[in-house]
């Protein structure tokens, strides 16, 4: 609950909700998702007055660099005004995408972790939606209780296995496993000197201690209840112990062991009285004094001869290393912050050098963007290409087939349809076949019944028509085959040839059209089949035939 990137997200959702609340805005422009500037701010409130989503702007104000704050601002806006009418979780989802926020997120670092940590974030919008809850404001309320609560909503499957140190409780461990695992706290009393809790639950019954007072089902079974609890306190120090997969740690004084919730880790810790002193040297550790224990009470002070000494001891079937104290850098100050490293620490020397590489960083970043800016290709879709040509190449032949056009649906959709038919349908598919397809497709586009209908009857005609026919005994056959064919004018154009069929060495290229009228090829039509036939036969080096074929 603490991580930078749920607090950013728990922000970035409040300021969604509240445009008027100032704090919550410049926290979610200034936090890492949109990551601007305190020095872009500040301009921006100059020159308008505000930081306020509701501000209006011109249309010139959104472009360029120093359009960031507002297309923000812009940002924040358009969620706020659609979100009660649409899923939670589907305008988190667009925050998440208008600050690309999936990319940059996972190169954090422990990007891995954060990344799953705000898609948790998601899965608790969609959880409390299910929950039949659908307002916007009362999700942002629920999610501020969790954080200020401390209920932590971090992803756990990948928590297991992310880099970097994680703190929690036993219980919160139970069921992860880390390569490094170090127990805390090894003073803690494992003795239970008072009883927790009896349960009956024939009787429906469960006794606790309050305010000091425990009651008389509990003093009853208090014998039964401590032995319980001290077998429980047993089963949490082998869960403790069993979270790490490669190197356990385990706080232990080496004069003698010290009562606490590790005790019954104390077996397998520390070797026999008589071999205490028989130590070996530890593969992979520096060199070891004589005592593993760093400071004694005066009295004791200097007396190591019934200390374990460190190094390499068999207790048990284990090979424990006791760790010399006096080998470990301690009292050292950490480098950097909790999840950020001090990249810009004042001082000479390291600190000096971290500024001078910012700088540098900079002045690359600026040159990469002012090289990027520069266009160095220009991609367009065949369809645009096409629509810009002013007099038509030679004319595709024309095919048709004896379909009803004048009264059935047209538009775009219907089109669409259509061609996912022609693309999906088998080319040797019956009429049952294409009719289920056309239910499919239909349904994926919300097409009407008469639309599919008709879409049914385009492409059964289509697939009887003699140059299906001589699609299907063609040596090679492609549908839907993406092309790209450089331009004269120094770009490409890119499209998807609809069939396209190889035949006595000559490869027939066919685009399908619903238009109700049939001509002889319109300047964009035959324009588009010019451009497929010489991508294909700059990539074969076969011959060509286009055919405008209207189903």
């Amino acid at each position: 609950h603490d991580r930078e990137e749920i607090l950013a997200v728990a922000t970035a959702l409040r300021a969604i909700e509240h445009l008027g609340d100032a704090l919550s805005v410049y926290g979610a422009l200034r936090g890492p998702f949109f990551a601007l500037s305190d020095e872009q701010l500040v301009l921006h409130r100059a020159r308008f007055g505000n930081l306020h989503p509701l501000a209006p702007y011109e249309e010139a104000i959104y472009e360029g660099a120093e359009g960031e704050v507002a297309r923000a601002l812009y940002v924040l806006r358009e969620l706020s005004l659609g979100r009660n009418r649409r899923p939670i979780a589907d305008t988190l989802a667009r925050f998440l995408d208008a600050t690309r926020a999936h990319a940059g997120v996972a190169n954090w670092p422990n990007g891995e972790q954060a990344l799953a940590n705000v898609l948790r974030v998601l899965d608790l919008a969609r959880g409390y939606e299910a929950e039949g809850a659908t307002s916007f404001r009362g999700f942002v309320e629920h999610l501020d209780e969790r954080l200020a609560s401390g209920d932590g909503i971090d992803a756990p499957a990948v928590e297991a296995h992310a880099a970097g140190v994680r703190l929690m409780t036993v219980h919160k461990a139970k069921g992860l496993e880390f390569p490094v695992v170090v127990l805390c706290d090894p003073t803690l009393s494992r003795t239970v000197r008072r009883p927790s809790r009896y349960i009956d639950s024939a009787r429906g019954l469960w006794a606790a201690p309050l305010a000091g007072c425990a009651p008389v089902d509990l003093t009853a079974h208090e014998a039964q209840v401590i032995a319980a609890d001290e077998a429980e306190e047993v089963r949490l120090s082998y869960v403790a112990a069993t979270r790490a997969r490669e190197l356990l740690v385990v706080p232990c004084v080496g004069d003698a062991a010290q009562d606490g919730w590790v005790d019954p880790l104390h077996a397998a810790l520390y070797p026999a009285d008589d071999a205490r002193r028989d130590a070996e040297p530890s593969p992979g550790c520096p060199p070891f004094g004589d005592d593993s224990v760093l400071e004694r009470p005066p009295r004791a002070e200097g007396d190591a001869s019934g200390s374990v000494r460190p190094g390499r001891h068999r207790a048990g079937e284990l090979d424990v290393t006791w760790w010399d104290p006096s080998a470990l850098e301690l009292g050292r100050q950490p480098a950097g912050g909790l999840r950020r490293t001090g990249l810009l620490a004042s001082g000479e020397g390291a600190g000096q050098a971290r500024i001078e590489a910012h700088h540098r960083w900079v002045e690359e970043r600026a040159a990469c963007l002012e090289a990027g800016a520069e266009v160095s290709w220009r991609a367009r879709s065949v369809t645009a290409v096409a629509q810009e040509a002013e007099r038509a190449p030679a004319a595709p032949r024309i095919e048709s087939t004896d379909a009803e056009r004048q009264t059935r649906p047209g538009g775009k959709r219907f089109g669409t349809l259509v061609h996912a038919v022609l693309a999906e349908c088998p080319l040797d598919a019956d009429a049952d076949a294409v009719a289920a397809m056309a239910r499919h497709q239909g349904r994926l586009l919300d097409a009407p019944d008469d639309e599919i209908a008709a879409a049914t009857d385009a492409a059964a005609r289509a697939f009887a028509h003699p140059l299906m026919d001589a699609a299907r005994a063609a040596e090679e056959t492609r549908r839907e085959c993406p092309i790209t064919v450089p331009l004269e004018d120094g770009s490409s154009a890119e499209g998807v040839v609809d069939l396209a069929f190889r035949a006595g060495g000559r490869w027939t290229i066919v685009d399908f059209k619903t238009d109700r009228e049939r001509g002889p090829g319109a300047v964009p039509y035959a324009t588009q089949l010019a451009i497929y036939a010489r991508a294909i036969a700059a990539a074969t080096g076969d011959a060509t035939e286009t055919v405008l074929f209207y189903v």
